[in-house]
């Protein structure tokens, strides 16, 4: 039997990696978080908000990893449903590891510590289940500058640090992926010169279907840049990874699904683009584009209905992002 297209279930994906569902909102299949286990480093690659951290902590016990050798806690970018509890997941490493570091680039922890206005924003969309977000001390941080020159292959990676599992070498590069947030950043494993795994994070929308390559926008309030995010797809479609991490939602998996997925997505993004200022153009108003466009995007993913009170709440928040990079709305 072949691999799945799409993984979604909590548990390892391959040798050294975990897959995380943290059940943002009370609900399956929507943020992701994975956990890299090496011979002697584990690495986090995001975390969820304040809320999801008893989550990933009983995980990570459940499953014997050794907090000990916790060596990096990496981000994707600020949004506090991807970071936003990062200041109490490294509260509670640094209990095993005092030497841990939140590898990051100097943008992100500028923004995980000025952190009021985007909770405020962020209240009115999702409310109760934003969590607290926390000021994190300088010596957390470990910054480092992501490669931004990337689209000419893994040579021009640059390798930030190598770890070991079953006597095979694993080399961790980060990449500077700008357009949903100006501080987003996708980690990156290289093994035998190929890219074993990608965190897409936000850079490459979202995927809220547990069946179909379908994907759904990232163009939230307020940092979103249409212009830095199709420059950034059209050069995450240079790479070939063999497997890729999305944080809404899951592992997608195959050089060929991949490239199909970036594609489409790049495709839809421009269609939705031009839907927006269509609708806007027949009537300025933020409930008229919502509600023209949103059978459009229920038709790209399976959580709808009861059992997923939050996904109109999320459609109408990118449609909204998306009117600001317009110049449609201000804030």
């Amino acid at each position: 039997m072949g691999q799945e297209v799409i993984s979604t279930t909590t548990g390892k994906i391959n040798e050294y990696l975990h897959h995380i569902d943290l059940k943002e909102f009370g609900r399956s299949n929507i943020l992701s978080s994975f956990i890299a286990e090496f011979d002697d480093a584990v690495l986090f690659l995001d975390c969820g908000s304040s809320l999801e951290i008893t989550r990933l902590m009983k995980y990570s016990k459940k499953n014997k990893i050794n907090l000990n050798n916790v060596r990096y806690l990496i981000t994707t970018h600020h949004h506090f449903d991807h970071c936003g509890g990062m200041w109490r997941l490294y509260n509670k490493i640094k209990k095993y590891n005092h030497e841990v570091k939140i590898l990051t680039n100097e943008k992100t922890k500028e923004l995980l510590n000025d952190f009021d206005f985007h909770l405020s924003r962020a209240k009115r969309t999702f409310g109760k289940y934003i969590g607290k977000m926390k000021p994190i001390e300088d010596d957390a941080f470990k910054l480092i500058q992501p490669t931004e020159k990337f689209e000419n292959g893994i040579k021009s990676i640059e390798i930030l640090d190598i770890f070991e599992v079953n006597n095979s070498i694993i080399e961790l590069g980060i990449l500077k992926t700008p357009g949903h947030t100006p501080d987003h950043q996708c980690p990156v494993f290289i093994r035998n010169g190929k890219i074993d795994f990608i965190f897409y994070g936000e850079a490459v929308g979202t995927i809220y279907h547990s069946t179909k390559l379908i994907t759904m926008p990232t163009s939230m309030p307020v940092f979103f840049n249409y212009k830095d995010y199709m420059e950034t797809l059209n050069k995450l479609k240079q790479l070939s990874p063999l497997k890729a991490g999305f944080g809404h939602f899951g592992v997608v998996n195959g050089r060929d699904n991949l490239r199909h997925t970036i594609l489409e997505h790049e495709s839809f993004m421009k269609d939705f683009k031009t839907r927006v200022m269509k609708y806007y153009s027949e009537k300025p108003e933020t409930s008229y584009v919502y509600d023209k466009i949103l059978p459009f995007f229920l038709t790209r993913t399976d959580l709808k209905g009861p059992a997923h009170p939050i996904m109109n709440n999320l459609i109408l928040a990118v449609v909204y992002g998306m009117m600001m990079d317009l110049g449609y709305r201000k804030t």
